[in-house]
Parts: C-alpha cells; sequence; structure tokens
C-alpha cells in the first residue's frame, strides 16, 4: 500500500488524521447542507471506526484526503453507517460508492443500516442506486427527518437477479430501424413480411398473368393495378377461372 505507483488507497484513519479530515471535507452525510461542521473526528478515528481514501498527488509527491467513511460493526453483525464525507462542495458518487464497497468487503456484514435527511437528496439517490439498500422507515430528531435506508443480502442477490434481464433488453430498444424504400420508387407502398431490409427494386408483372404472384402487386404512384399484359396481334390474356378459383 506504500507503493507511490498507486493512484488510490484505503487505511483505517489515525488520531492524528482529525485535523487534516475536518479541513479537507466539504460534503458529508451527517451535515448535507454545509451550514456546520462535524466539531472533531478525533474519538472516532481512536475507536478504529474511520476508514479514509486518499490519492496520491504526483506534482506534489504526497497523499491527499478524498474521502471518509465512517462504521461501526455491532453484535448483530449489522454495519452502522454512521458518516461518509468526500472533498468538494457536493458528494462525489465514486468515491462514497469505492468507500462503501472497502467498508463491506472488510467487516462481511449480514446487513447494513444507514440514516439520511429526508431532505438531502444527493444522498439519497447514491444510496437508492446502491444494490441491496432499500427504504425501511422514518424517524423525527429535531429539526429533521430522517430516512431509514437498510441494506442485507437478499435484496442484494433479488437485485442481481433482476439486472440482467434489464440489460438484455437495452439493445432491443436500440436497434436502429432499417431503411424504408424512397417514395415514388419500386415497390413503393408495400411491404414484405420477414424481411429486416429492402429487397431488390420488383420488376414488374411477369408474363402470363397475375397466378404466379397470388394476385396484382402495385408499381408505386401512378403504375399498372394488374399485371394482364396485351398479348401481340389479339386481346389480353384472361385468367382460366377453373384453376384460379378459390
Amino acid at each position: 500500500m506504500e507503493d507511490s505507483r498507486l493512484a488510490y488507497r484505503v487505511r483505517t484513519a489515525e488520531v492524528a488524521d482529525a485535523l487534516a479530515l475536518r479541513d479537507a471535507i466539504g460534503s458529508s452525510l451527517a451535515h448535507p447542507d454545509h451550514q456546520g461542521r462535524r466539531e472533531s473526528y478525533r474519538g472516532a478515528a481512536a475507536r478504529g471506526d474511520i476508514l479514509v481514501l486518499e490519492r496520491y498527488d504526483r506534482p506534489a509527491h504526497d497523499w491527499q484526503l478524498a474521502g471518509f467513511v465512517e462504521c461501526h460493526m455491532r453484535v448483530d453483525d449489522n454495519l452502522s453507517i454512521r458518516d461518509i464525507g468526500t472533498a468538494g462542495d457536493e458528494p462525489q458518487t465514486g468515491v462514497v460508492r469505492y468507500l462503501l464497497d472497502q467498508a463491506f468487503n472488510s467487516f462481511r456484514p449480514a446487513g447494513a443500516q444507514v440514516k439520511i435527511r429526508r431532505d438531502a437528496r444527493d444522498w439519497s439517490e447514491i444510496f437508492q442506486a446502491i444494490p441491496g439498500f432499500y427504504l425501511e422507515g422514518e424517524e423525527y430528531r429535531r429539526p429533521h427527518y430522517w430516512a431509514i435506508w437498510r441494506w442485507d443480502r437478499q435484496h442484494a442477490r433479488e437485485a442481481e437477479r433482476q439486472s440482467p434481464s434489464t440489460t438484455n433488453q437495452q439493445p432491443q430498444r436500440l436497434r436502429p430501424r432499417p431503411p424504408s424504400p424512397p417514395a415514388g420508387g419500386p415497390g413503393s407502398g408495400s411491404s414484405i413480411p420477414g424481411r429486416d431490409t429492402p429487397g431488390p427494386p420488383q420488376r414488374g408483372p411477369r408474363p402470363g398473368g397475375p397466378g404466379r404472384d397470388g394476385g396484382t402487386r402495385p408499381g408505386g404512384p401512378g403504375g399498372p393495378v394488374g399485371n394482364a399484359r396485351p398479348r401481340p396481334g389479339g386481346s389480353p390474356r384472361r385468367p382460366n377461372p377453373a384453376k384460379w378459383s378459390p
């Protein structure tokens, strides 16, 4: 983890990180409206409840804080997510997801719970998009309402089973439609079932009457309405009623 070629690293926060966390974190789950900041990270860091994500700044040759997650494993094997923060004024979705993955991989909980202020839409959307999290209920802690989000393995498995069907349907919606024949050209106004692309231009009626093609075919706007052609030196051939009667 100390290799400088790594772009990111995750480690357990120490008490000495408390001041750097307070200076670097601009958006947190506990204070989503930027009206106040957390008083101190010292107590949680001393208990080992904070994981910090650092990125390596190559020009400065130094590690800088990108975010943190504070969580506690309870005796019932449920992970209590108490706070999450990222650098910058708005929560960084990628940083939050990465920190949660690291926390879940470290503790392997049977379930998890996080409380989000009801008016913190950005944070609610992040957890709503994570498979396995669902809204369990609400509680009131003056002066705000808090939404209770819970995660368990059953909901995570159900989300995984539903995701492949959504992925398979996507190419069908994005499949381009075949181009239509040009208006007024050969074969316009007619459709050919079972063909995805327009075929070659129709050559018009064959000699011998309409029987071979099962009836008349339009030849475009202003084209002939039948396949009968005049015979040289005589009247047009008439179909045999006995042969083509249904």
